[in-house]
């Protein structure tokens, strides 16, 4: 009946009516990015800290592995009063990966959360083996990003695609490369990015220093922070090298280059047995139409979802339960949004016992790697 919704197209839609999700990694561009004019004295991030990780049968285990989620930017007119942590269950596969991932996150708290059960099911806990009944807890932290640690800022960076204001890239490098006239790019080379193998679920990122000659060749190449994989360290200090600038000398230049995730699969359910009165030709008056949630786009995290749903005479799904989700419930959350705005044409009766699935895939586009540097201020 419904059959199976992908992000590149809708099944139980009509194939002319689905809307392609983009891929977590179309960011093949040398785009420099802007330097937002606000005082980073009144900006702050949000971070969340992991505590101990249990299982069942095993009280302590481990957390090496374990990706830390996005920090997320919090304005200085956004009042964020304190709240309780995130707590989530799961299990663990063979591989180490989790899944079957659900958590109650209190609706004031959702927005800063949006990362906690996304960057769980990228992580890995190599050699953990196969668990059940595990639990994290995290707690909110809020560092204002002018004096938030260089590490934590250049996370922050990579979250932002580089827009970060000049203050903080001071940080990074001092010098005059943020606080002069723009440095014309001449010739801007990139890293080799089929040299470069993709980590699933987690991006890659490094941040070159560099000074700019009177002739405006880079010198001084040295990386400042990175997500700590050696071959793309070296070769973005190499495309640094090779780009060329008119406008020099300056000095305390920054360069961040990132790769976006390779795609974290997910095993498929079985088709579902449902009501075969559901199973209608050219049933749909107002088809359904995917929204893949975001975090785990940018993850490049695959999920699915199986939805028990009735259908009233006119047309309109209801009584819309999830049976099943993976890997976390929050794909059965964004399955019900999708099935909601959906509508039936009328019929003779109302169908009940409806069940189906809701499959989100991610398109492979090709696409390679980005980069990002501020725009110093023009006079």
């Amino acid at each position: 009946m419904i059959a199976r919704l992908l992000a590149v197209a809708l099944a139980i839609a009509a194939p002319a009516a689905a809307t392609p999700a983009p891929s977590p990694q179309r960011q093949v561009r040398a785009a420099d990015p802007i330097s937002v004019s606000i005082d980073s004295s009144k900006r702050s991030v949000m971070l969340w800290h992991a505590g101990a990780l249990a299982c069942a049968g095993a009280p302590s285990l481990s957390s090496e592995g374990l990706i830390a989620p996005t920090p997320l930017p919090i304005g200085a007119a956004q009042f964020t009063p304190p709240f309780a942590g995130v707590t989530v269950t799961f299990d663990i596969d063979a591989e180490g990966r989790p899944f079957s991932i659900t958590g109650t996150v209190e609706p004031r708290a959702r927005f800063y959360a949006q990362d906690i059960m996304p960057a769980l099911r990228a992580s890995r806990f190599a050699g953990s083996g196969p668990r059940t009944g595990c639990t994290l807890t995290y707690t909110p932290e809020i560092l204002g990003t002018a004096d938030a640690p260089l590490e934590v800022l250049a996370h922050y960076g990579v979250a932002q695609r580089a827009r970060l204001e000049r203050q903080l890239w001071e940080r990074f490098a001092g010098g005059d490369c943020h606080s002069e006239q723009r440095l014309a790019p001449l010739q801007i080379a990139y890293p080799d990015w089929r040299k470069i193998e993709r980590r699933a679920g987690d991006p890659k990122w490094t941040y070159v220093r560099y000074d700019v000659d009177a002739s405006g060749v880079p010198v001084n190449l040295a990386t400042v922070l990175s997500s700590g994989d050696p071959a793309l360290d070296a070769d973005a200090r190499r495309a640094a090298a090779e780009s060329r600038y008119a406008g020099g000398p300056r000095t305390g230049c920054v360069r961040l280059w990132w790769q976006g995730p390779e795609t974290v699969p997910v095993a498929l359910p079985d088709s579902p047995v449902g009501n075969p009165a559901c199973e209608i030709d050219d049933k749909w008056d107002r088809a359904p139409r995917l929204t893949y949630p975001r975090p785990y786009q940018s993850r490049a995290i695959e999920g699915w979802a199986v939805l028990r749903f009735d259908v009233a005479p006119w047309g309109e799904i209801g009584a819309i339960e999830v049976v099943d989700a993976q890997p976390s419930s929050e794909f059965g959350d964004a399955a019900i949004a999708v099935l909601r705005a959906a509508k039936f044409k009328p019929l003779d009766t109302g169908l009940k016992g409806c069940i189906d699935r809701v499959i989100f895939q991610i398109r492979k586009d090709g696409d390679e790697g980005a980069v990002g540097e501020p725009l110093p201020p023009s006079d």
